[in-house]
């Protein structure tokens, strides 16, 4: 079973989000958070989403989210730093909107280029990123009484479906491997209830400007908090454990999924990743 792998279960009451693998997150167009909600992981109508959505029109909205005007971003900077030199303001505003929509135009000319070598049409509309989803296999579908029914396959991996250069791969299969570190490491914060602040510089530092915190944490915890398997997640904590980063007196190799253990963590690899969940590069 691939390791994101969660077989179809019975029926849920309200929506649920779909188990996703992460590398979807930097690949696909920002609207695929929208075929994660879903009422069922078992076959549902494929007319849910407009249903749940009445008000809008769900399947003419664009794939790729607008970064707006850079006057914007400007304007927002300006209320979030009050009393700075408004001319630094601006230019690091300038900046950072340069990054986003560079990030952004990156992301839009590799997809194209996948669904290129898939031999299928470049989604542009909510309607047909569906239409890709199902062609892909993320997304498996069937007709009852006349009616489309769809249901999530979004667990796969980028590698079991899209194609890879050499070169490609070996960047795809780094991003994938820093994907479960980054999840580990906010799951780690989350769990383990890390306090933490922003100094004027705007880095992250532990309370004293400690070097590590010691958190208690359990496998099954921070798997739960990630999204991904407890042994994705054992894992992840051996690599860390390797690197410095991480250190317990259990051996992560065989504790117990559900006992709890101390972890210390590093403030370098807390501090690299201090949003609460994996965002796309553009909006990190």
């Amino acid at each position: 079973m691939e390791a994101f792998e969660r077989p179809f279960g019975g029926e849920e009451t309200g929506p649920v989000q779909a188990p996703m693998h992460p590398a979807w997150i930097r690949i696909m167009p920002c609207s695929i958070e929208l075929f994660r909600t879903v009422p069922s992981l078992s076959p549902f109508p494929a007319t849910w989403w407009s249903d749940a959505f009445p008000d809008e029109d769900i399947w003419n909205e664009p794939v790729w989210c607008d970064p707006g005007d850079v006057d914007d971003w400007i304007a927002e900077a300006r209320e979030h730093n009050y009393g700075a030199s408004p001319e630094v303001v601006e230019k690091e505003a300038r900046e950072e909107y340069d990054r986003a929509t560079g990030e952004r135009s990156d992301r839009i000319a590799t997809f194209t280029a996948h669904c290129e070598r898939s031999g299928l049409p470049v989604p542009h509309t909510v309607r047909d990123l569906l239409e890709f989803l199902l062609a892909l296999g993320l997304y498996r579908s069937e007709q009852r009484h006349g009616k489309l029914y769809v249901a999530p396959q979004l667990y796969t991996n980028p590698f079991d479906v899209l194609a890879f250069g050499k070169l490609e791969a070996i960047e795809e299969a780094a991003d994938q491997r820093g994907d479960l570190e980054e999840l580990t490491a906010i799951a780690i914060r989350r769990v383990g209830g890390v306090e933490y602040e922003f100094d004027e510089e705007g880095r992250f530092s532990l309370p004293g400007g400690a070097e590590s915190v010691t958190v208690s944490v359990s496998l099954e915890a921070l798997a739960d908090h990630a999204d991904l398997p407890p042994q994705v997640v054992r894992g992840m904590l051996m690599e860390l454990a390797e690197d410095g980063d991480v250190a317990a007196e259990v051996d992560i190799a065989t504790v117990p999924i559900g006992e709890v253990f101390a972890l210390t963590a590093s403030d370098d690899l807390l501090g690299g990743y201090p949003n609460d969940e994996l965002l796309p590069p553009e909006h990190a």
